[in-house]
């Protein structure tokens, strides 16, 4: 029998956080060993359910959920993305019977993730799809954390100065800066980047979109629900194609193979810009001559067939 992968995802649950950990949990070769929260897309009791929410449609409350950061490392960014995920985070969905939040391990989401590194040296895939507080705050309890990580996968930042956040910034380094700046400063393992024009430019037509969100499915009909929201009104009005950022992460992390184009440089957070603050730059030319921190892998153009095959397996029971 094949070897499992170990798996960590590290998420704000969110509409498209949703589908990834679904994505995970419909591929038989993955071990999810844990799901760590972070305040992000909403407020972190919202994340907390909505992951817990996911994994009961998904017959998986095996997994254990761990509570992480509430807020930025520095506290200066509030706003959540309830215009684009919904009051909840979900798109507003009602649950009649919403998950206890007494299913939420005890011990701490930064704890869990340096214990379970530990207890799996060199094994486990990092999939960060939120706001990187948790991981900078694991790096600076640990500096060795990532360096016991087979690989980090990062739905995050932007490569060429388009914002979804502001006009220069992606959501998740807007929201914490300086916890992207640390990781990908001090980041010791083979990091994948999968940034904001990368996921605009690597989406799936909406005729197929219709056709994959009718399903006579349970999860396809939760999945269907969810993103008939505000998260869907918003795409169609912003975009020529179905997009899923953080599902497009996870493909990346699940099929490597999937990356057709990629650039392999260090990168920096851009902290002071009074308009680029959370703006992630490609270090290629240095004409500052300043240190250059560790080369990371920035995919620019992926396999959406194999995209594709992954979210229909997503919604398969």
């Amino acid at each position: 029998m094949a070897e499992k992968l170990p798996m960590m995802i590290d998420c704000d649950p969110g509409v498209d956080d949703a589908i990834a950990i679904m994505m995970a949990l419909s591929q038989p070769s993955v071990d999810l060993l844990a799901i760590t929260c972070v305040a992000g897309n909403t407020h972190l009791d919202n994340v907390l359910r909505n992951a817990l929410r996911v994994l009961r449609v998904c017959d998986r409350l095996d997994v254990p959920v761990y509570k992480g950061a509430d807020v930025p490392l520095l506290n200066l960014h509030n706003k959540r993305a309830h215009d684009v995920h919904g009051s909840d985070g979900l798109g507003g969905v009602p649950d009649p019977d919403p998950p206890s939040l007494d299913l939420v391990q005890s011990e701490h989401a930064v704890h869990a993730m340096l214990r379970l590194t530990k207890e799996h040296p060199g094994q486990v895939t990092m999939l960060a799809i939120g706001p990187l507080t948790n991981l900078a705050l694991a790096i600076r309890l640990d500096p060795g954390f990532t360096g016991r990580l087979k690989k980090l996968v990062i739905m995050g930042g932007n490569t060429e100065g388009s914002g979804s956040e502001t006009d220069a910034a992606e959501f998740n380094f807007h929201v914490d800066p300086e916890a992207a700046h640390i990781l990908l400063s001090d980041v010791q393992c083979p990091t994948v980047i999968v940034a904001w024009e990368t996921c605009l430019q690597n989406g799936l037509p909406w005729d197929w979109f219709e056709v994959w969100s009718s399903t006579p499915t349970a999860k396809a009909k939760f999945v269907s629900a969810i993103l008939h929201g505000r998260f869907l009104t918003y795409l169609k009005s912003h975009e020529k194609v179905f997009r899923v950022c953080d599902g497009l992460a996870m493909a990346v992390a699940l099929r490597p193979e999937m990356i057709l184009k990629a650039l392999t440089c260090p990168v920096m957070v851009e902290l002071q810009g009074r308009v680029t603050r959370g703006q992630m730059v490609r270090r290629v030319k240095n004409t500052e001559g300043l240190p250059l921190g560790p080369e990371v892998k920035v995919v620019i153009r992926c396999d959406t067939d194999i995209l594709r095959k992954l979210m229909e397996d997503t919604v398969v029971e």
